[in-house]
């Protein structure tokens, strides 16, 4: 599959489309072990193409009525779970490259988003209203913590990360170790129900100011539920979604209504290199 941009608007529904189901009849029988641990090359050159198709430039009205076409609805989560799959993979192989590494922080600076992270995160730290100190959680931290590890490094903002997998959580606790953060960033193998309304009290004692949510944290609506049980009033939330044309296909039903209880306050588009929109809450009651 060859993706190509001609003017942007000009390409056609028709034509996407085709390009989407190209990519779908390489991705669909692929199982999730493979995608996660079999040979690199040609999942690599997927995951590219996979990239290449969602940052399109074309019109939101476009992505939106290809993203309507229920007949799509099982191409678009197979895609969806090759993605979230092989991000996985690219985090897991470069936590077990910098614990392998004499120089973990230059290796750090060598992952494939890590300029993406600099400036979402900088864009979280401001539209949170963080200051140095501070210290947030963040719900799904996966193998390798780079937000956690953005924040503290260059903010100054200590963490705690939430990861359901526990193999996954212990090799991020290996990689903060080999950084020397174990102090600044800690990380609970759990989820939304792990939380309660004692981790995210507002007391100045408890110290925490803010949780954010990762992308590929789901489902959404459950996770909205239970903040909205155990968060006190005044609580601010951030949420990366993929909102902006075709990155919708990554995950095309979050937050299109504001979670019962909760506040927008503010919605930060993306610019390159970044992909997510970020979504700023308060709980109201």
């Amino acid at each position: 599959m060859t993706v190509a941009v001609s003017g942007g608007s000009e390409l056609s529904p028709e034509y996407i489309i085709e390009e989407i189901l190209s990519l779908y009849r390489n991705i669909r029988n692929l199982p999730d072990e493979e995608i996660l641990y079999g040979p690199s090359d040609r999942n690599e050159e997927l995951f590219r193409k996979l990239d290449a198709l969602i940052t399109l430039d074309i019109e939101n009205d476009t992505a939106w009525e290809i993203l309507q076409k229920k007949e799509l609805d099982p191409v678009f989560a197979d895609i969806s779970r090759f993605r979230n799959l092989y991000t996985v993979k690219l985090e897991t192989e470069h936590a077990n490259e910098i614990l392998a590494s004499d120089s973990p922080w230059a290796s750090l600076e060598q992952f494939y988003f890590y300029e993406n992270y600099l400036k979402l995160v900088r864009t979280e730290y401001e539209g949170l209203g963080l200051s140095p100190g501070d210290r947030v959680f963040f719900l799904g931290s996966g193998p390798l913590p780079l937000t956690l590890i953005v924040f503290f490094r260059q903010h100054g903002v200590k963490s705690t990360g939430i990861e359901q997998d526990s193999g996954r959580a212990g090799l991020s606790k290996r990689v903060l170790k080999k950084l020397g953060l174990s102090e600044a960033v800690t990380i609970v193998n759990g989820n939304h129900f792990s939380l309660n309304g004692k981790d995210l009290s507002l007391k100045p004692e408890a110290g925490i100011k803010a949780l954010m949510i990762a992308a590929q944290a789901e489902p959404k609506k459950e996770i909205f539920e239970r903040l909205l049980e155990v968060m006190p009033v005044g609580s601010r939330v951030s949420c990366r979604i993929y909102e902006k044309g075709f990155r919708k296909l990554l995950n095309r039903d979050c937050l299109l209504d504001l979670p019962e209880g909760f506040e927008e306050h503010k919605r930060v588009q993306p610019e390159p290199p970044v992909y997510n929109t970020v979504v700023f809450l308060e709980k109201k009651r």
